[in-house]
C-alpha cells in the first residue's frame, strides 16, 4: 500500500508497542512525505491510570512534535447500551475515532506478532474458519500493521536501544480478559 504523501493516523496508547511504531513512523515522515496524527483514546475504565497515560501520550506527542487527537469515552457505558462486551465495545471505539480524522488517511496500529499469535489461539478456541487461521492481517482496508512481524521483545529491545519511553498498561498481567489469558498462560505454557 503506497504511504506517499499520505495522512497516517497512529494509534498511541502510550505502551512500548505503540511508541515504537510513533517512533518508527516519525523517522520515516519525511523520506515518505507523510503527515501523522497520533491519536489516544482514554477508555474510561481505569481511572487515574488511564488518565496516566493520556498525560504520557499528551507529553510524548508535544516533545516530538506529533499532532494529537484525544478521545474520552465511557466504554463501559456504551458495552452495555449496546449489549457487547467491553473489549469489543472499546476496539469499536478505537476504530470509528481514528477512522474519523480524516478521509482517506491511513490508520496505523501497532500490532505485533505476539498480537498475531495471540488472536489465532483465541479464533481457535472458539472455532473458526480458515479466515480467522490468517489471525490479524498487515493490511485490511485502510488499516496498516508494520509492526506485525515483530515480537513484543523486538519491540522492547528497540525501545531500549533508541531510548525509546514507554507506560505499560497494568491490565495487561491480570488475566481478567480472555486475550490476557490467552497471553499469560497459554503462550507461557506453550514456550
Amino acid at each position: 500500500m503506497p504511504l506517499l504523501g499520505k495522512t497516517v493516523v497512529v494509534g498511541v496508547s502510550g505502551g512500548a508497542d505503540s511508541m515504537a511504531l510513533l517512533h518508527v513512523l516519525l523517522s520515516l515522515k519525511d523520506e515518505y512525505g507523510i503527515r501523522l496524527v497520533a491519536c489516544h483514546v482514554n477508555h474510561g475504565i481505569r481511572g487515574e491510570t488511564a488518565d496516566r497515560d493520556e498525560s504520557f501520550v499528551r507529553e510524548a506527542c508535544q516533545e516530538l512534535n506529533v499532532e494529537l487527537r484525544v478521545l474520552k469515552a465511557d466504554v463501559p457505558a456504551l458495552a452495555a447500551e449496546k449489549h457487547l462486551g467491553i473489549e469489543e465495545c472499546g476496539r469499536q471505539v478505537r476504530y470509528d475515532f481514528f477512522n474519523s480524522v480524516e478521509k482517506d488517511a491511513l490508520v496505523a496500529t501497532a500490532h505485533t506478532l505476539s498480537d498475531r499469535c495471540e488472536t489465532l489461539l483465541m479464533n481457535i478456541t472458539r472455532g473458526t474458519s480458515v479466515k480467522g487461521l490468517m489471525s490479524i492481517p498487515a493490511v485490511r482496508g485502510n488499516i496498516i500493521r508494520p509492526l506485525i512481524d515483530c515480537t513484543r521483545a523486538d519491540i522492547e529491545r528497540y525501545c531500549d536501544e533508541n531510548s525509546v519511553s514507554y507506560i505499560t498498561d497494568e491490565t495487561n498481567f491480570e488475566d481478567i480478559y480472555s486475550r490476557n489469558r490467552i497471553r499469560l498462560n497459554v503462550i507461557t505454557e506453550l514456550k
